[in-house]
């Protein structure tokens, strides 16, 4: 446990300093950036499809009830990492396209089963990233002349979590994953008059926190000897992100002014979210599932502009996984799993009066060690596009690659190995 512990500093450490990214996302200028909708688990592969996944191995955190289908005496960790290409097109880009990648750690979780009935995970991704690059000609006050402006915007809001389930009844899972919500959206303009040889550059940060919980629930049973099926929901309530913003103005590289008492600040509110799923299971190996989402952003009355406005957002999903498993004597050990899934969804964003859709085709594949069972290597493929060239809109088509090692070992066992 002094040794996890250990790698677990390590890795937090890294989580927030390993991040190479050239990715510019447009349409991360709005809001509190783009709201990823992974999970960077098993289902990863199934187009993260998980309401009602359920696995004794893995930590589901689609829906904090999956946590109580832990396997007793167990303790799970798991890391992933994403690599993205993106192509972007559309007028705005001269009628070329461009290209971006990243790579980036995206989750650290740890859970285990505490007890028959309680299961419990925790972890760190992000809730949202905001990277954009754009330059326009600026105006100068009182005159008709203009100077070119570069606009830079970085940053994100990450989600500490802490998720527990109960089993109450026979078949029947609750649970709540409670998350804290922290970072901050950071946005500089810089004017550089060449002729003059100098720079200004006026930056705004603004840092959002506050507290965020996801309910869960799951029920599953078997239909008959071949058959067995789970059906499983999520809920979030709204949650407002308190927002705090500095101001700081520099003229070539000398600060020339700073407040932290930035007028028009505005709090950032999270609509209510809920979810539905169903999963079915074919003699333990093969699994179908389905998902649909719904977040009712119309509702929270966040900023608006002359061509955008926040709309409701939808998402809906299908999986299927084929899990390779061996027998011995009354259990299986599963030695490697395929999985494929599709899934199309539209954004919370309407710019131009076009509401930003998302499609794509996810693969996934993952195998056990068999020299080392407790560790396991997942590989998960997405290829997808999002928005369009309509309107002055761009679109991007883009590639995830993401990859997920997972670790488990024994624990209170009284120097009692059970397999």
């Amino acid at each position: 446990m002094k040794i996890l512990s250990a790698l677990l500093l390590l890795l937090l450490l890294s989580y927030s300093t390993l991040h190479s990214q050239s990715t510019n996302s447009p349409y991360s200028i709005l809001g509190i950036g783009d709201i990823d909708n992974d999970y960077y688990n098993r289902t990863g592969g199934m187009a993260n499809t998980g309401q009602a996944y359920r696995n004794e191995r893995f930590l589901i955190n689609n829906n904090p009830a999956s946590y109580t289908a832990l396997q007793a005496q167990f303790f799970s960790f798991e890391l992933s990492t994403r690599g993205q290409f993106v192509n972007y097109y559309g007028s705005p880009l001269n009628g070329t396209s461009q290209s971006g990648k990243d790579f980036a750690i995206k989750r650290l979780s740890i859970g285990t089963k505490i007890t028959k009935w309680w299961g419990s995970s925790g972890g760190i991704m992000p809730y949202s990233t905001s990277n954009y690059l754009f330059t326009y000609p600026k105006n100068i006050g009182g005159t008709n002349t203009s100077i070119p402006a570069t606009v830079d915007g970085t940053g994100g809001i990450n989600q500490v979590y802490w998720g527990n389930a109960f089993e109450p009844f026979k078949h029947f899972s609750v649970g709540v994953n409670s998350s804290y919500l922290f970072g901050s959206l950071t946005e500089t303009e810089s004017l550089v008059q060449q002729g003059l040889g100098t720079s200004l550059a006026t930056t705004l940060q603004t840092f959002y926190k506050n507290f965020y919980f996801t309910y869960g629930a799951q029920y599953y049973t078997a239909i008959d000897k071949k058959w067995d099926v789970s059906i499983g929901g999520t809920y979030a309530p709204t949650h407002k992100l308190a927002a705090d913003a500095t101001l700081t103005v520099t003229d070539n590289s000398t600060q020339i002014s700073s407040t932290s008492d930035v007028k028009n600040t505005q709090d950032f509110r999270l609509p209510n979210s809920s979810g539905f799923g169903i999963s079915l299971t074919k003699n333990k190996k093969y699994t179908f599932s389905g998902d649909y989402k719904y977040q009712a952003w119309s509702s929270t009355n966040n900023f608006a502009g002359s061509n955008y406005y926040l709309k409701n957002s939808n998402r809906i999903s299908i999986g299927f996984e084929s899990s390779n498993k061996l027998s011995y004597r009354d259990l299986l050990f599963e030695k490697s799993y395929f999985q494929a899934g599709l899934y199309y969804g539209t954004s919370y964003l309407d710019v131009n009066g076009h509401q930003l859709n998302e499609m794509g085709l996810t693969l996934g594949y993952g195998v056990n060690s068999k020299r080392n069972p407790q560790l396991g290597l997942s590989l998960g493929l997405d290829v997808g596009q999002r928005g369009t060239q309509q309107a002055g809109l761009i679109k991007e088509n883009y590639v995830n690659f993401i990859i997920t090692v997972s670790y488990r070992d024994l624990w209170r066992t009284k120097g009692i190995r059970y397999f």
